[in-house]
């Protein structure tokens, strides 16, 4: 095989896509990696890096278009970097998706013979999500947005973005233009100077209610009540405006302190007749519309009886959780985010469900050191992106429940947990997607395992 060379020009013909989003091309059977090419494209390609077993590159030209090629609807597309799949009709989006789940099962969990639902499609395909985070940086003017692809330094300055709502949009833009106007400096993380840091918005898709939180570097928070005052009375639906201070070097925005400078320090979101309480550091599902189905796919799956006693691992602020209720005896709810777990027990309250035990707490932990009169009946999971350990995965074996509900945004490391489950004696029975992110290369699954 011939390795191509850095900054080599060549012409490829696009196959396939990867998991995570790229076009794969062949040359003299040298796999390369392709941004921005879809399949069926003839590209011109620049090689960015050049491995021992394939290559990465980028698109240069255009030489012919794939019939699955579309138009970009949004202003920013090519420059921001998000949303890289624009460019592909939604039905090749929801194909690929769905087989790149069944191929991570298959090649990197070992595992076959399992039914394959229809994978659910995204509903809407625009202006879906409840929560995005923008940054700030200096420049030319301060500016805020979203980080240009390997640069932590300059943002793009987000006019419109397609993913979340008007309201949203024109309330970052009245942030930005006040930020501007006091003349503080957007905060230099290599100096650790400058005051403006992050804008997070928050939006109940179902209630209206929208939550602004501004985060700074140390500071007094210029003319906070005029501030406070003016957007509210542009934006009547902001029920909650906040101010968090990171006095750290992190470029994070969540989990530090924070002040209300109008309305609540919480907003109502509600998902199928759950009325939930949403607080800064709180973890939703951001698709709402899109969460709804996957809750109801994934209770399906459980099916749950109302004799039984059902765990809920990584349960954040309950929204499954409390679904679950409603079918079964009991649900024991595990999260490491104390705030998650005490807002898990005032939604319970508000939403008049007693038949809950929430706990706050690392999954391997709690599940190794906890005292149990009954076994789970089932258990329902949703781990981070980067799964459950090796040590949490043998915990949740060793409880020895019937049936597993697995929900997963990442498909490679769901396969490899359910690698070690199906080592263990599990069976997956069936496997389902749901798209939460359309125009992302991301796909959200739900599995049901059973013991053997």
């Amino acid at each position: 095989m011939k390795k191509p060379l850095k900054s080599e020009e060549l012409d490829l013909s696009i196959a396939s896509l990867a998991f995570g989003g790229r076009g794969v091309a062949r040359q003299d059977g040298f796999v390369i990696f392709v941004e921005g090419a879809v399949p069926g494209d003839r590209v011109r390609a620049v090689v960015t890096h050049a491995r021992r077993s394939y290559a990465e590159a980028r698109v240069r030209k255009l030489l012919n278009s794939s019939p699955e090629r579309v138009k970009p609807r949004c202003r920013h597309f090519g420059v921001c970097g998000g949303c890289s799949w624009q460019t592909l009709a939604y039905d090749a989006q929801l194909r690929y998706k769905q087989s790149q789940v069944t191929e991570c099962l298959e090649h990197i969990g070992g595992i076959h013979g399992f039914e394959v639902d229809e994978p659910l499609a995204a509903e809407p395909l625009w202006r879906y999500r409840n929560k995005v985070e923008f940054s700030f940086s200096s420049g030319e003017n301060l500016d805020l947005g979203f980080h240009l692809p390997g640069e932590w330094r300059r943002v793009v300055n987000i006019q419109d973005c397609l993913l979340h709502s008007e309201t949203t949009n024109a309330i970052r833009n009245a942030v930005r233009n006040f930020a501007r106007d006091t003349g503080l400096a957007a905060w230099e993380q290599q100096s650790e100077t400058g005051f403006w840091r992050h804008l997070v918005l928050r939006e109940g898709m179902n209630t209206g209610e929208v939550m602004v939180n501004i985060v700074t570097g140390p500071g007094a928070f210029p003319d906070a009540g005029n501030f406070a005052a003016r957007l509210t009375a542009d934006f009547p639906r902001i029920a909650s405006l906040i101010w968090s201070v990171n006095t750290t070097r992190a470029s994070i925005a969540t989990g530090f302190p924070f002040t209300v400078l109008a309305g609540r320090d919480h907003i109502f979101e509600e998902i199928r007749g759950l009325r939930l309480k949403v607080a800064p550091p709180s973890f939703m599902q951001t698709n709402t519309a899109m969460a709804e189905q996957l809750y109801a796919r994934a209770l399906s799956y459980a099916n749950l009886k109302e004799n039984e006693f059902v765990f809920d691992l990584y349960c954040g602020i309950g929204s499954i959780a409390l679904l679950m209720a409603r079918s079964c005896s009991e649900v024991f709810g595990v999260e490491i985010v104390e705030d998650a777990v005490r807002l898990a027990r005032e939604n319970a309250k508000a939403n008049g469900i007693t038949n809950y035990t929430f706990v706050s707490g690392k999954v391997r932990t709690m599940l190794k050191d906890i005292e149990l009169e009954r076994r789970p009946d089932a258990i329902m999971l949703d781990p981070p992106r980067a799964g459950a350990s090796k040590k949490e995965v043998q915990r949740i074996i060793d409880l020895g429940a019937p049936r597993l509900i697995y929900v997963s945004c990442n498909a490679s490391t769901m396969a490899s947990n359910a690698s070690q489950l199906a080592a263990s004696g599990y069976r997956l029975v069936r496997v389902g997607a749901v798209d939460m992110f359309p125009h992302t290369p991301h796909i959200e699954t739900v599995s049901l395992f059973e013991r053997g």
